[in-house]
């Protein structure tokens, strides 16, 4: 009994992180390379992520903070929602990654950039996620937004 149990919840859990995938595979994603290329005074909101991240696939699930947040920007030409998976990105021509270059190391990590500064946090990067703390981070890149704009 316990065998099948486990079994079960293994099953589950393997459905739940597919389901978490499927989710956020339509939202845009950027790679150093890219952003090497764009208009830097238009406003970035980016979050950092990582394969294999469950707070970041959590982020980028249904009705989370980064469908929300390009929900919520998709009408406004200025402000671009993306999310940057570190582990499959291209360096920038002159071989710089921009998660090195804003000094990522946690994930996931959200930056709001506009001119290549990062207008969300003072000191260091703002990382971590949970549902429970989808509420003060949407509002704290909505200032951060609005502060830029």
């Amino acid at each position: 009994m316990r065998k099948i149990i486990v079994t079960l919840a293994v099953c589950l859990l393997a459905f739940a992180a597919f389901e978490l995938r499927a989710q956020s595979q339509d939202l845009p994603t950027l790679t150093s390379a890219q952003y090497a290329s764009m208009k830097k005074d238009d406003v970035y909101v980016i979050m950092f992520s990582f394969k294999g991240c469950p707070p970041c696939s959590l982020a980028k699930s249904k009705n989370q903070l980064i469908p929300a947040l390009a929900a919520k920007y998709a009408s406004d030409p200025q402000v671009h929602v993306y999310v940057f998976p570190v582990d499959e990105d291209t360096p920038a021509p002159d071989g710089t990654r921009l998660d090195k270059r804003l000094g990522v190391e946690r994930y996931p990590t959200f930056v709001v950039l506009s001119n290549d500064t990062d207008h969300l946090s003072d000191s260091a990067p703002l990382s971590g996620y949970s549902s429970g703390m989808r509420a003060d981070l949407e509002k704290k890149i909505s200032e951060a937004v609005s502060k830029v704009k």
